[in-house]
């Protein structure tokens, strides 16, 4: 196995939380103002249960996601499948770099760099894709301890600076909450990295509820974050572009210590690198089982055609944003949050009418 229920339960705790506490809630505020917390909760209830339709079939089968297609659809398919999975992980993690790229050049640099100050980011992205779902579970095994402390400070620090009063009226946005919470699918990709943690990890007795209650803390932790980031900014959090730096801020603002805070962000900053490895080490993987390679070629390229896009995109972010938020967020709702639940119909059985060494292998 390449991963323990532990491990996954760090990921969905710690690690893509961070991804979240970004752009996402300058986003939610444009689209549903001070109904954010529910336009996040429906986007956390549909890619939860496509966690916990997946975490279903884990308890009654230890094929992978690939065994699965193979013995329903045929090698053939299952290799297309997978394919397409790589081709979605690749699209799906340019959003999330320029992200990131934005927020390290503007958040801890005085006068922003040159781009080159960004491209380490691919050496240690290079070295993830190679070494495969194992060094994904090490690196949530090392972002608990760090998000759970950090998080805890800045949330500290923050939450008795706002005025809660301004999530009130309720429901004052109408329709903007379904807005909010379709147009916010890009960072929830959940639903899509446990279909391929399907046979790559043991569930025993037990782990489905530990992962669930996981994914719970970790959805909780980000709820209370976009309260008090709109308590704090109300009508002019949708400006508030990197929410992870501007949240503690005036908590610090009059200490002789100066932003003492930033410490604390740099510190989930080094997490924000891990969760931004894992789209791309799921191409790679994508691509290793797909084409039965070693996933030093797949990831030489899978990395250089994402530092390309990259380098292209290099001051179209909010260009890029609009486009995967607004038009083709229904691509994020088809891999992450549908086609997990097609695991529910496929049948989990051996194939008896495959040859025995193909039922072997499968």
């Amino acid at each position: 196995m390449k991963l323990c229920a532990r491990q996954i339960c760090f990921l969905f705790a710690a690690v893509l939380p961070v991804t979240r506490l970004l752009v996402y809630p300058a986003t939610l505020s444009y689209w549903a103002k001070n109904d954010l917390l529910f336009a996040a909760g429906l986007s956390f209830i549909a890619e939860g249960t496509a966690v916990a339709a997946v975490l279903f079939v884990a308890s009654r089968t230890q094929k992978t996601f690939f065994q699965l297609l193979e013995s329903n659809f045929g090698n053939a398919a299952a290799r297309a499948v997978y394919l397409l999975f790589a081709l979605f992980f690749a699209f799906s993690a340019l959003l999330p770099i320029l992200e990131q790229r934005g927020f390290v050049l503007q958040v801890f640099y005085e006068n922003v760099p040159s781009f080159l100050s960004f491209l380490p980011f691919f050496l240690v992205s290079l070295f993830a894709c190679a070494k495969g779902l194992r060094s994904m579970g090490r690196a949530a095994d090392l972002a608990l301890p760090v998000f759970a402390v950090c998080f805890g400070v800045l949330f500290l620090m923050a939450v008795t600076e706002g005025e809660y009063a301004a999530l009130l009226p309720l429901f004052g946005a109408g329709t903007g909450i379904l807005r909010g919470g379709a147009f916010g699918l890009p960072w929830y990709a959940g639903g899509a990295y446990m279909l391929f943690f399907l046979g790559n990890f043991r569930c025993e007795k037990g782990a489905a509820g530990k992962i669930l209650l996981s994914y719970a803390a970790g959805a909780l932790a980000v709820l209370a974050f976009l309260a008090a980031f709109y308590a704090i900014f109300s009508d002019i959090a949708l400006l508030q572009q990197n929410a992870l730096a501007h949240l503690s801020k005036y908590a610090t603002a009059f200490t002789s210590l100066g932003r003492i805070d930033l410490f604390f962000v740099f510190a989930l900053t080094l997490v924000l690198l891990f969760a931004l490895c894992i789209p791309l080490q799921m191409s790679v993987h994508c691509i290793c089982t797909a084409l039965s390679c070693k996933p030093l070629v797949p990831a030489l390229a899978i990395n250089a055609l994402l530092l390309a896009l990259t380098l292209f995109f290099n001051q179209s972010y909010l260009e890029i944003q609009t486009l995967m938020t607004q038009k083709l967020w229904i691509v994020y709702a088809f891999f992450a949050m549908i086609l997990p639940y097609v695991t529910l119909f496929l049948r989990r059985k051996e194939n008896k009418s495959l040859p025995c060494r193909q039922r072997r292998n499968a």
